[in-house]
């Protein structure tokens, strides 16, 4: 079973949601994120959001992150960007 644009933004939401609160994470989280986003991106109706105009700052997070030495030191560096990113998730999840 295929996942929908909802799901898929649903666990968008959750893995950055993740690192948000707990400020650390694994690569494996940060390649599921940079996979997500790519996904995403390719779909039409994806393409004229808000999230959209994100996506090669939330990719390029997920693939620095996939590659980093201190993978906690990467995601606490990026707290504010994860905040706004979360929010125009769910306002485009609506």
């Amino acid at each position: 079973m295929a996942l929908t644009i909802n799901n898929q933004l649903e666990l968008l939401h959750d893995l950055l949601s993740l690192h948000a609160e707990e400020q650390c994470g694994s690569a494996s989280e940060c390649e599921q994120i940079s996979r997500l986003i790519k996904v995403l991106g390719n779909q039409p109706q994806f393409q004229h959001t808000d999230l959209a105009q994100l996506t090669d700052a939330i990719d390029q997070y997920g693939i620095a992150g996939a590659t980093s030495t201190n993978i906690d030191n990467h995601i606490q560096m990026h707290q504010s960007d994860i905040q706004q990113w979360l929010q125009v998730i769910k306002d485009s999840n609506r």
